[in-house]
């Protein structure tokens, strides 16, 4: 046992041991998406701060695609792997290769299905669920006087954590609110155009609605998008307007807040939860103890306080 362990620390300190530079190799889901290029200028940021060289690989949404990356930097004989799954079962047997290959894994945003990673950083996804339905409520309070309403709930990208435990926090804290009715729940992908098509269909089957969630902004600033084709979007006190809620505190959401269009976006912090992924992936190849989870802050930002905040995505 002694031996075993002794070797695991080895190959945990890795290139520092040899006195070698570290390699970390980063795979990231998409760039198709804000969040995650500001989650991928807090990796670089680390790469910089901590002096290691960074091998950075692009699924563009294709699972297949993230595996065989995956798997050629465990060919390259990277130090550590930073990943940002595309599909949380998908990915689990090349990571489950890598850690079997000694190579730490980091979970960044998302984690793996099954398979116990090196660590795991993240928003706390369920919370901001949870949060998404106790502001829908409150607006539905100041609006008729009482917590009632009928919400739309446009659903992330299936097959994600980020997806699964945000709808799951917000289906939870729903049931506190008899009088919130849930009447259309269809995933959107996290994807704009997507979000534009999904909105429009569900707003043609239910023009009473009052709110709609999105799992992330992508899903809302597209929701916007369609009211406002529809001629169905309108400012924040108007007449007619139907309170909006995301995730994530992208530009165009914070844009669409001043505007007055949008409500409120529950602001995610990327760039750090980047950097805080390298510095983890350094510590740990030190033979240092980290977190196996790590939750990143979050913010309900509003036009009470989108400017009187430093803002991750400007």
């Amino acid at each position: 046992m002694r031996a075993v362990l002794a070797a695991l620390f080895a190959l945990a300190l890795g290139a520092f041991a040899q006195g070698d530079k570290v390699v970390i190799g980063y795979s990231i889901s998409t760039l198709n998406n804000a969040f995650f290029v500001g989650m991928t200028k807090g990796v670089e940021n680390g790469a910089k701060k901590f002096g290691v060289e960074l091998i950075t690989v692009n699924a563009n949404g294709d699972s297949a695609k993230q595996v065989a990356d995956v798997e050629d930097l465990i060919t390259k004989g990277v130090d550590a792997i930073i990943i940002n799954p595309r599909d949380a079962e998908a990915i689990a047997p090349a990571v489950k290769k890598a850690l079997d290959a000694g190579i730490p894994v980091f979970a960044l945003d998302r984690g793996v299905t099954g398979v116990e990673v090196t660590s795991f950083l993240e928003t706390d996804n369920v919370a901001m669920g949870r949060l998404a339905a106790d502001l829908i409520a409150e607006a539905m309070k100041a609006k008729y006087g009482e917590v009632k309403g009928n919400v739309i709930e446009l659903v992330g990208l299936v097959g994600t954590t980020a997806a699964r435990d945000r709808g799951k926090g917000f289906h939870e804290q729903l049931k506190k609110y008899p009088g919130l009715k849930l009447v259309a729940s269809q995933p959107a992908d996290f994807n704009q155009e997507k979000a534009f098509n999904v909105t429009t269909n569900l707003v043609l089957a239910h023009p009473d609605v009052d709110a709609i969630y999105g799992h992330n902004d992508d899903n809302t600033v597209g929701a916007a998008r369609a009211l406002k084709a529809m001629g169905r979007l309108k400012k924040v006190g108007d007449p007619g307007h139907i309170y909006i809620v995301g995730i994530d505190g992208i530009k165009q959401a914070l844009d669409l807040i001043r505007q007055g269009y949008i409500d409120c976006t529950i602001s995610q912090e990327p760039v750090l939860m980047g950097e805080k992924a390298v510095e983890f992936a350094v510590k740990y190849l030190k033979g240092e103890e980290v977190p196996k989870h790590f939750y990143t802050p979050f913010t309900p930002v509003t036009k009470d306080n989108v400017d009187k905040r430093q803002n991750w995505a400007e």
